[in-house]
């Protein structure tokens, strides 16, 4: 007989065993005989079956008959205790064990997590203070111009100064690519460490592959004849942030190489992969709740270095912003953000150098795209090749932004919106600072409406999007606004959608179409298709 057969076998017996002698009352004595039954079939069961021969199960019964009538004898309000068969205990034993044990290993795991259990002969202290993290993004572009582009007309303002002038360059390289289709590969990869020094100490570097000199985006385009990208240090940087009981942040200093402080749901004004050069202070006054996320007011500061200049230290460019908002948390992750900003970018418009002199050549920008306005602060007599173009309006930038979250079941809705107004200029200044009757452009919004899981960190998550964008050229500096929507840049107006899947544990894909149009001067409709497959760790 197989194991089965003595488990069966003996489970039957002892029901049978536990079966009392016929009681008085009338309740019991139907229980007890619907109990009889139930072993009586379980029996036949098991015979039919063959898990038992019909031998043996007439030879359970009468064992359990023998052993009632002699239970019968027992003095009255004694305790019975059933008969277990051994293989039948065993069993049990097994199974409970399987169940604490599976338990207590749980337990460990999510106590050595929590607690950073180590080997300390193995590891040294300082290890357990340092986080490593990073992200590979690998893309696939088609930018797709429209068919009645003109070309010869955008000029390339980047290329033009870094040649020295339209001449230098020559007609065909001095003006962008504005009909012709292309198709590319592109890739972003980041690696970052960051050391928790003391609780509220942290230092943190990062690494980005891109351009050196695009501020804008970490993004390499594939088809360098295999040559090795260029990878550059992105953050690096000391943050002070003490806390009150350990969760909320009251006051947060940084200082180096950093990330974006202030609070920015768009890419209106700075592009996701920015970072900034000088130092920013956070201070938060709590309005109630609990936790890291309660509601509070917050003020952020920065004095953050655009371009330093040697020659002429008191014209060096910089950056200084305030930012008063506010976190409104209504609990179970439905917040409301706004937020109020003053950017003010001292020094960075142009000044038209005297005749054959480059004393203010300075005043350049050192990286620029497109949409901005220009004009030729060069001064050349003699040389008809030379140009260098620098921006003809001062940034001085009114900032409203905000963000409101709302749950929705397992999912959540979002609504993300900006606008920005530059209050550098009116048309006087531009005709002093240029010599040139220019219109004042300085209005741009963005509004997006988002909807799915809230974050994508398994396969089967999802989020979808649909947002509109409209920058006039001199709202924003087009050298650090959205490096995508019409291949950077601002004079774009038009809309943008996108969606998410995860794939897997922090692998997820994203498809996005960006649709844009000119606003003012020469026809230029660009659109781009992006398809990423983007992983975290």
């Amino acid at each position: 007989m197989t194991v089965s057969r003595f488990v069966a076998a003996g489970v039957a017996a002892a029901l049978l065993a536990a079966v009392p002698a016929p009681a008085s009352a009338s309740g019991d004595a139907e229980s007890i005989e619907t109990l009889r039954n139930t072993v009586v079939n379980l029996l036949q069961a098991l015979v039919d079956q063959g898990l038992l021969t019909r031998e043996k199960a007439q030879q359970l019964v009468k064992a359990a008959q023998d052993k009632a009538a002699s239970d019968s004898a027992v003095e009255p309000g004694a305790v019975r205790v059933p008969y277990v068969p051994e293989i039948v205990r065993d069993q049990i034993s097994k199974e409970v064990a399987a169940k604490v044990e599976s338990q207590a290993v749980e337990d460990v795991v999510r106590r050595a997590r929590s607690e950073g259990w180590g080997v300390p002969a193995a590891m040294p202290e300082w290890l357990a203070r340092v986080r490593v993290y990073g992200d590979v993004t690998v893309r696939g572009q088609a930018d797709l111009y429209a068919r009645d582009n003109v070309a010869g007309v955008q000029l390339d303002y980047q290329a033009v100064n870094q040649a020295g002038g339209v001449g230098k360059l020559g007609l065909y390289n001095a003006f962008l690519n504005v009909t012709e289709d292309r198709d590319r590969m592109r890739l972003r990869a980041r690696l970052g460490v960051e050391a928790r020094l003391s609780p509220d100490v942290t230092a943190g570097i990062r690494l980005a592959s891109g351009s050196l000199v695009d501020p804008g985006s970490a993004s390499q385009t594939l088809g360098t004849t295999a040559s090795r990208y260029t990878v550059g240090v992105d953050q690096a940087y000391l943050r002070w942030e003490p806390r009150i009981a350990g969760e909320f942040r009251y006051l947060t200093t940084v200082a180096g190489r950093i990330p974006n402080p202030w609070f920015a749901p768009t890419e209106l004004v700075y592009a996701r992969d920015l970072t900034l050069e000088g130092a920013s202070f956070t201070g938060r006054l709590a309005l109630g709740g609990s936790g890291a996320e309660r509601s509070h007011v917050f003020l952020t500061l920065a004095g953050l270095p655009v371009q330093d200049v040697a020659i002429r230290g008191p014209d060096s460019k910089w950056l200084l912003g305030a930012q008063l908002g506010t976190l409104a948390d209504f609990g179970n992750e439905h917040r409301w953000r706004f937020a109020v900003g003053y950017y003010d970018f001292a020094h960075v418009s142009g000044i038209k150098n005297a005749p054959d002199l480059t004393l203010t050549n300075y005043t350049a920008p050192q990286f620029v795209r497109h949409g901005n306005t220009m004009f030729d602060i060069s001064s050349s007599t003699t040389d008809p090749t030379v140009n260098l173009f620098a921006l003809a309006a001062r940034f001085r930038i009114l900032d409203l932004a905000t963000r409101y979250e709302v749950p929705l079941g397992r999912y959540s809705a979002a609504f993300a919106a900006e606008a920005v107004k530059n209050l550098g200029d009116t048309a006087a200044d531009l005709l002093q600072r240029t010599g040139e009757s220019l219109p004042v452009r300085n209005r741009g919004y963005v509004g997006e409406f988002s909807f799915g899981d809230p974050r994508i960190s398994r396969g089967g998550q999802w989020r979808a999007a649909l947002g509109y964008r409209y920058v006039q050229s001199d709202a924003v500096l087009d050298a650090w606004t959205d490096a995508d929507f019409n291949g950077g840049g601002t004079n774009t107006k038009g809309y943008y959608v996108w969606t998410e899947l995860g794939l897997a544990a922090d692998v997820w894909a994203r498809l996005r179409y960006l649709s844009a149009n000119e606003i003012d001067g020469t026809r230029y409709g660009y659109d781009i298709i992006q398809l990423d497959f983007s992983t975290r760790f």
